[in-house]
């Protein structure tokens, strides 16, 4: 791999430099820089280098960085392949901060018909609630109907708040006029963010749908 990100994964993971005492400003640690850095690459040559690191590291500190950075350089790239790749992973890792974290970096990627989105519906139904939550959220950018479904079977389904509140933030940024029967029936939950989140969702919608 090319040693920029060798260098690059080594900074992410610095912590000689951090310190909690007083005036301490975690902005200016190494490990900081590195990650702000890290989301702004777009050398789609670096993508296969990334993925065949990810493929042989078996160390899960490491490849959650890899992840970090291959999740921001397949946003600023476009790259459905990587796309793909990253969703796939889901499947081979244990850790579930290791989890959660990828889950995040596909929730920003887009996610066209065709993809397969079944590792993440699978993580969706995680008895982890760190897992289950990212998951829910990981449902957003996509185009494929069987998204919207999986949340609105949430929204039937699950017993907990913060499923619902998840559910209704994706669906606020990919749901149809389809997903506002199960979501309007949150409007009149006792718990403010629920019922915040389904009017929000129910408002992104309807004004989708008047464009389309």
């Amino acid at each position: 791999m090319d040693k920029y990100l060798v260098d690059l994964i080594e900074r992410m993971n610095e912590t000689s430099d951090k310190n909690t005492g007083s005036g301490f400003n975690s902005s200016e640690t190494i490990s900081w820089k590195a990650l702000r850095e890290a989301e702004k690459l777009d050398n789609i040559d670096f993508v296969p280098q990334l993925i065949d690191f990810i493929n042989q590291e078996k160390n899960k500190n490491n490849r959650d960085r890899a992840y970090f950075i291959l999740g921001h350089l397949t946003k600023n790239t476009s790259s459905p392949s990587a796309t793909q790749f990253l969703i796939n992973r889901l499947t081979k890792e244990s850790d579930k901060y290791v989890i959660s974290s990828l889950l995040d970096r596909i929730a920003d990627l887009n996610k066209p018909t065709g993809t397969d989105l079944i590792p993440i519906i699978d993580a969706t139904k995680s008895d982890k609630w760190l897992i289950r939550h990212s998951a829910i959220h990981a449902l957003k950018n996509s185009d494929d109907k069987i998204a919207e479904h999986t949340l609105i079977e949430i929204l039937e389904k699950s017993e907990d708040p913060n499923d619902w509140i998840n559910s209704n933030s994706s669906l606020n940024n990919m749901g149809t006029s389809t997903a506002i029967p199960y979501i309007e029936k949150h409007l009149t939950s006792r718990k403010r963010d629920v019922k915040m989140s389904a009017k929000l969702a129910i408002e992104e919608i309807t004004k989708r749908e008047a464009i389309n």
